[in-house]
């Protein structure tokens, strides 16, 4: 009964335990008892913003200049909020579903950009492509809304204490 209640104290003790303000890696993303979804969303941002770079596309120079300007507006942004979603921020979440949703609809008025971002690339290239570089991607952060909303704005040491 004793270690019940000992247990039960230390426990408070650390949802109590303040996380810290921000940390571009923070450690409790490697923790086994970090939410996977948001570990995989973070990484998932980061390289959606740098990926773009070490690619070369063959594409024709007006939408060469359109999706340049694109990826160099959206690197930044998609940097911050992955590290933001590692630190479980709330605004970090929101403005990365934004940042998709606005990707998503640039991929939707320039169709034919995700046909020369693929380019003649071998399929598992082509998949990789669209994933970091692509609408893809931004499918896929957008899948995890109920887990990005379940854990914004939470203290890492709340949610992994029983």
């Amino acid at each position: 009964m004793k270690d019940l209640k000992h247990k039960k104290a230390g426990s408070d003790i650390l949802k109590k335990q303040k996380q810290p303000s921000f940390f571009i890696l923070p450690e409790w993303r490697i923790y086994k008892e970090f939410p996977w979804q948001i570990w995989a969303v973070g990484w998932l941002a980061v390289f959606k913003a740098v990926i773009w770079l070490s690619t070369s596309q063959n594409i024709p120079n007006p939408l060469l200049n359109i999706l340049t300007i694109k990826f160099l507006i959206c690197m930044v942004p998609f940097i911050i909020f992955g590290f933001g979603v590692w630190n479980l921020r709330k605004w970090a979440m929101w403005g990365l579903i934004l940042l998709c949703i606005a990707d998503l609809l640039f991929f939707l008025i320039f169709w034919h950009a995700s046909i020369y971002i693929i380019g003649k690339s071998f399929w598992l290239l082509a998949v990789a492509l669209l994933l970091f570089n692509g609408p893809l991607g931004d499918v896929l952060i957008l899948l995890t809304i109920p887990f990005l909303l379940k854990y914004a704005g939470k203290n890492y040491f709340q949610m992994t204490t029983p």
